[in-house]
């Protein structure tokens, strides 16, 4: 069996909704990989399709269609008043009949712009809180739970970002995109880079390479928190999502494998640096990729860095993901 279809079967029979249009692209930057000697390729998670396209689809394709199929009437998450999560939950709930209500962290802006009037657009039920620590916004989304549910609603409940093990099955499929891209093609790659967040999308890519057992590295880039923080998330995250699936693993290769790098996470989330602003530039000059400030512009800064220190002199073909997120660009 090959490798990509046994990841599939894994998969085969967990209900998703598919409103991700799959596979999405995956194709060589002829020009960067000139630019920066190396032989690059983009994984086009930002042309999922749905909801302006991004890595949040492929989660909520698993979510939603666990919350419709065990009658959940709406959704509740929560995330920055900019959140690309919410923006696609708000679309998803939307156009499956689900009202949505959203918990957003951050002063309420005086123009609702980029994300937050997409949030509008759709008809979710948006809450302000100015609370930044995460304790303290869960503690406000559980009010808000208790309200509904004492109004005789049933709200699902979804962590930012999707990030849970049914949400990360979305990045197991990837990873068996990923692999099939390289059977069909001859063009094996040896390092994957990602945007490392709430841990999920890493976390689907590390239990996909587990049933597959593909050789090469997935470097994540930590946009959020740093290393000793995100590693383990990723780790757990992996795990559950490998125990979801069934599939028997041993956690020291699992934890072998995880790897961030919080080199170009600069002054924390959602602060810009002059890597990551520049990085922006450089794809969209020379490919025509838009990527964004909080989480793509950091990770290709990443790229662009190893690339720059020789790290992919050997040749060998190297993968960035574009997990979307440029609607930010038009805060």
């Amino acid at each position: 069996m090959k490798k990509s279809e046994l990841i599939y079967s894994y998969l085969r029979d967990i209900p998703s909704l598919g409103m991700s249009l799959l596979p999405t692209p995956l194709h060589r930057l002829n020009n960067m990989s000139a630019r920066l000697s190396a032989d690059l390729y983009c994984k086009r998670d930002d042309l999922t399709a749905f909801a302006f396209g991004g890595n949040k689809t492929r989660k909520l394709d698993y979510l939603v269609m666990d919350a419709i199929i065990n009658g959940y009437d709406s959704l509740i998450t929560f995330g920055a008043v900019q959140s690309n999560w919410c923006r696609m939950t708000s679309t998803a709930g939307r156009v499956n009949g689900l009202d949505v209500f959203l918990i957003l962290s951050g002063k309420k802006p005086g123009k609702e712009t980029a994300n937050l009037l997409l949030d509008r657009m759709t008809g979710a039920e948006i809450t302000f809180t100015e609370n930044t620590d995460r304790d303290d916004i869960i503690k406000e989304v559980n009010r808000k739970i208790l309200e509904l549910e004492t109004q005789g609603r049933k709200p699902y409940y979804m962590p930012v970002g999707g990030s849970v093990a049914r949400g990360s099955l979305g990045y197991i499929r990837a990873m068996a995109e990923i692999v099939e891209y390289s059977e069909n093609s001859g063009v094996d790659f040896k390092e994957i880079i990602v945007a490392s967040g709430s841990a999920g999308t890493q976390a689907g890519l590390v239990a996909g390479q587990v049933i597959c057992g593909w050789q090469g590295r997935i470097s994540g880039m930590a946009v959020s928190r740093i290393k000793a923080e995100q590693e383990p998330k990723v780790f757990e995250i992996a795990k559950d999502s490998l125990d979801f699936v069934g599939y028997e693993y041993d956690e020291e290769l699992v934890s072998s494998i995880v790897h961030v790098d919080d080199s170009y996470l600069g002054e924390g989330y959602r602060i810009i640096t002059l890597a990551c602003r520049q990085a922006i530039e450089e794809f969209a000059r020379y490919e025509g990729i838009f990527l964004d400030e909080v989480y793509t512009g950091k990770a290709a800064a990443g790229l662009i860095d190893y690339a720059g220190k020789g790290d992919f002199s050997d040749g060998g073909a190297v993968l960035f993901i574009h997990t979307g997120g440029n609607i930010q660009l038009f805060e």
